[in-house]
């Protein structure tokens, strides 16, 4: 390895805040160095910045963060599958109880009709009550 190069590399080496590098020829030998050339050939060479420093913990965290959001997408999502279940249970509830309703009030009404003189007032009272029902707790 040439001088020369030995010297270019620990001048780059030592100073990395350093924006300006001379290369300097004279007589033949090229030298580089921090400070212009006193004479010969001047040539300025920038030297680039060096990249910034990689944050590891960022990607990390990065991570970290991705996996938190995801635990409570499932979360929310298992929330919502629970309250869809419970929806459509009550539903189906709902709708026995609403089925369970009317043949009482189909019961009731065959009962009004067929009833004899002295209980048809009363069934007639039962059947309107059990339409009424009907009609309050399955509006439809």
């Amino acid at each position: 390895m040439k001088p020369s190069s030995l010297l270019l590399m620990a001048m780059l080496a030592g100073s990395a805040g350093a924006q300006d590098v001379y290369k300097c020829v004279q007589d033949g030998q090229t030298s580089y160095s921090a400070t212009p050339c006193a004479g010969g050939q001047l040539q300025i060479m920038e030297v680039p910045t060096p990249p910034p420093a990689v944050d590891k913990g960022a990607a990390t965290r990065q991570e970290r963060v991705a996996s938190q959001m995801e635990a409570a997408r499932k979360k929310r999502e298992n929330l919502e599958d629970q309250a869809r279940e419970r929806a459509a249970k009550q539903k189906e509830m709902h709708e026995k109880h609403c089925a369970q309703l009317r043949l009482e009030q189909k019961w009731t009404a065959q009962d009004a009709v067929g009833a004899g003189d002295k209980t048809r007032d009363a069934a007639q009272l039962k059947a309107r009550r059990a339409g009424e029902r009907l009609a309050v707790e399955c509006l439809h």
